[in-house]
């Protein structure tokens, strides 16, 4: 029995038929991007701009096996840490507290250790028959760029090129922002956002103050995160504006950083479909899909996505503005698929809502027993009481979001005779759901087209 990877150091390997290369790439944006209000306390600036872009490539390579890896915890390491200690005094009120500094710094020492089995820098494997299929993953509040990468590995593992875009609208616990020209540097590694607290911002007068509302303009960062990531790699995979590179915060090597990059973009071309392009993201990011479907494209700099199949894990749809809870607006709806938690499916008016967008759609939903709402990331694993189930659960998300993107969802076994009860969930005498309390048991709401 592998050892758990509070132990191993190590998260497991990837389940697929390649072995997953890795490589973080950042750049200017294409259409920069800002609201005027709110403005941070600490520095009187906006909030929410946007002027680069971040992500991390999960790609198929022949490499496999162990290997060093690369840390679990992005740069800047201990601004994640002090991020995490924002986020739960935020969640808890207990801000400035010492428990949650204790808590931080401990989450920083266990994680610290972690390592993520991928090959960075390897070069990409050449396709077989057709182009890698292009995907985008979109993190959750309090997530990172490595947070999810059992899920974006796995799919790698299986043939897909997956961009784990890092989301700097203030919803991550740390990112580091080059310097702009015209700005004032804050030390030699730029400077550092961390995660926004309601408390932290000062609003226009008359201006709408609430949280759901900074979270609505939130999601709308995200959603230009998601154009400006698409049509920068699409640059990159054709040879254009590589220049445009911006070195890792925290490489000492930055100039053979770069180096190294350039060389792995320009073996890119004819090799990935950018045609070909899925979108995927959980409770924040899987609501920032969805809002993307509804929408149109945000810059005539940014033209529409080519999105051919959308998987959304968990979906958090408060931030996303009504009336607009339906999906008819997209003229060309894809194939949509959502993973719900347990406790997702049980939140009533959230449920509603979403099967009435999701029967809309034509979309598949489904519920996954004992799975939790963070049972998608890699969290789940760092509890060595639980790392088994964990990583079985997250097997299962694996294999109905691969069932999914390979057309062969409804020929899932786990599916087979099993008859949608169209959003009717049936509950028992404590107003649970039946059949959420058995691990991995899929219970289906929905099955539309794939």
């Amino acid at each position: 029995m592998p050892l758990p990877p509070l132990l191993s150091s190590n998260l497991p390997l990837p389940t697929g038929t390649y072995g997953v290369g890795y490589i973080p790439i950042s750049h200017k944006s294409i259409s920069p991007f800002e609201y005027s209000h709110p403005t941070l306390n600490e520095t009187d600036k906006p909030a929410l701009k946007l002027n680069d872009i971040g992500y991390s490539v999960f790609y198929p390579t022949d490499l496999k096996g162990r290997t060093k890896g690369i840390s679990w915890v992005p740069e800047p390491f201990w601004g994640v840490i002090k991020g995490y200690e924002l986020f739960l005094s935020g969640k808890t009120g207990q801000s400035n507290s010492r428990s949650m500094k204790f808590l931080a710094n401990t989450i920083g020492y266990i994680a610290g250790r972690l390592r993520i089995p991928v090959h960075p820098y390897a070069p990409l494997l050449p396709p077989q028959s057709k182009k890698y299929p292009l995907v985008i993953f979109s993190h959750g509040l309090a997530g990172t760029r490595h947070t999810y990468s059992q899920f974006c590995a796995g799919l790698a593992s299986e043939g897909y090129v997956v961009l784990a875009v890092e989301h700097k609208d203030g919803s991550g616990p740390a990112v580091c922002l080059p310097s702009i020209e015209g700005e004032e540097e804050t030390g030699k590694e730029g400077k550092i956002l961390h995660y926004i607290r309601q408390s932290d911002l000062k609003w226009a007068k008359g201006e709408d103050k609430s949280l759901t509302h900074f979270r609505t303009l939130q999601l709308d960062i995200r959603s230009r995160e998601i154009y400006e990531t698409y049509h920068n790699f699409k640059n990159l995979i054709n040879n254009n504006h590589a220049e445009f590179i911006i070195p890792e915060i925290g490489n000492k090597e930055k100039e053979k950083d770069l180096i190294k990059k350039k060389e792995w973009i320009e073996s890119l071309n004819d090799k990935v479909d950018y045609e070909d392009l899925r979108l995927t993201g959980h409770s924040f990011g899987g609501g920032t899909v969805l809002h993307i479907l509804q929408t149109t494209n945000p810059s005539s700099e940014l033209p529409s996505l080519p999105i051919k199949q959308v998987i959304a894990l968990d979906p958090w749809l408060e931030p996303i503005p009504l009336p607009s809870s339906s999906t008819k607006s997209h003229s060309s709806m894809p194939p949509i698929l959502v993973i719900n938690s347990v406790g997702f499916t049980e939140w009533s008016t959230h449920f509603k809502r979403l099967v009435n967008m999701i029967k809309d759609a034509q979309g598949s939903l489904v519920t996954v027993g004992m799975v939790g709402h963070q049972s998608f990331s890699d969290f789940p694993l760092l509890d060595p009481r639980s790392h088994n189930s964990a990583k079985n659960l997250l097997n299962k998300i694996h294999d109905l979001s691969n069932a999914f993107l390979s057309s062969k969802l409804s020929s899932l076994i786990d599916l087979k005779d099993k008859l949608p009860d169209q959003g009717n969930i049936s509950k028992n005498q404590d107003g649970k759901l039946l059949g959420g309390d058995k691990e991995g048991e899929i219970i289906v709401h929905l099955i539309g087209k794939e």
